[in-house]
C-alpha cells in the first residue's frame, strides 16, 4: 500500500511544483473531462481542509521533528520493493542496486527504516512507479484525470497506481495483526505526508487558478520523472523554486 489514498492526493497535487514549476503559457494538457475534474478537485480540497489539514497541524503540534523524520523514513523504506521492481522493469541496473542497498541498510542498521544510514553513506534514493515504467515503455499519458481522494493523474498513471497497489507486498502479505498494520500505515502515512506538505499546499492555494496550476505542473513533472529529469531546456526557469521541500511517498 502506498502512503495513503488521501495523502497521495495531496502529494500529487503539489509535488509537481515542489521540484519544478511551469509557465502559464505552456502547451495545454489534454483535459476532455475538465468539468468532472474540477468538481473532484474541489471535493478533494474540501476533504483536505476539513479532515487532513487539521490532523496534520495537530500531529505537528504534539511531535518533534526527529520523530516526524523517523516516521517519514519508515514509510519510505516500506515502498522500496515497489521502487526496486520498477527500476528493474525500466532497465536501470544501477538504481536497482542502489534501492536494494538502501533497503538492506535502512531495514537492518536503520532499525526497520526509522533511521536513514543509506543517505549518510551517499546511497542515492530513487523514486519509480509503474506509471513511470509505462511511460518509459512508450505508453502515452492519455487524458488528464482528477481522482476522488487520489488527486491529479492521467489514464496511464491511474493504471500504474493500480498495478503498484496490487503488487505491493504489504497488500497481500499475511501475518498476525496485518489488518491493523495496514490501517495504521494508512492513517499515519496520510497525516505525515500532509504535515510535510503544508507550506506547499498553501502556496498552491494562493495561485490565481490552482486547478490549472496543478494540472500543468503535474503533467510536466511526470514527463520529467519519466526522463529522469533530462530535458532539452528548462521550462521552469522563470517561476518560484520549491526545491527545499522533500516528498518521500510520491516514490
Amino acid at each position: 500500500m502506498r502512503v495513503s489514498i488521501v495523502a497521495a492526493g495531496v502529494a500529487l497535487s503539489v509535488s509537481a511544483c515542489a521540484t519544478s514549476t511551469t509557465s502559464q503559457t505552456s502547451e495545454e494538457v489534454y483535459d476532455p473531462l475538465e468539468g468532472w475534474n474540477r468538481q473532484v478537485y474541489a471535493f478533494n480540497d474540501g476533504l483536505d481542509r476539513v479532515v487532513l489539514e487539521p490532523a496534520a497541524k495537530g500531529y505537528r503540534a504534539i511531535t518533534v521533528e526527529p520523530i516526524r523524520q523517523g516516521v517519514t523514513n519508515f514509510l519510505r523504506n516500506l515502498n522500496q520493493p515497489i521502487v526496486f521492481v520498477n527500476t528493474v522493469l525500466q532497465g536501470k541496473p544501477e538504481p536497482a542496486l542502489d534501492t536494494v542497498a538502501r533497503f538492506l541498510l535502512n531495514t537492518t542498521v536503520g532499525i526497520a527504516g526509522i533511521f536513514d544510514p543509506a543517505s549518510a553513506l551517499d546511497v542515492p534514493r530513487h523514486n519509480e512507479d509503474f506509471g513511470q515504467t509505462l511511460g518509459v515503455w512508450g505508453v502515452p499519458s492519455g487524458a488528464y484525470l482528477v481522482l476522488p481522494g487520489l488527486g491529479p493523474s492521467n489514464v496511464r498513471d491511474t493504471a500504474g497506481f493500480a498495478v503498484d497497489t496490487v503488487f505491493d507486498p504489504l497488500n497481500w502479505a499475511q501475518f498476525e495483526g496485518d489488518d491493523e498494520f495496514q490501517v495504521t500505515q494508512f492513517v499515519v502515512g496520510a497525516v505525515s505526508a500532509r504535515e510535510r506538505l503544508d507550506d506547499v499546499v498553501q502556496a498552491v492555494r494562493e495561485q490565481p487558478e490552482p486547478y490549472v496550476f496543478v494540472k500543468r505542473n503535474y503533467d510536466r513533472q511526470r514527463d520529467a520523472d519519466i526522463a529522469d529529469g533530462a530535458e532539452e531546456e528548462d521550462p521552469f526557469a522563470n517561476l518560484p523554486d520549491f526545491d527545499d521541500f522533500d516528498f518521500g511517498d510520491e516514490e
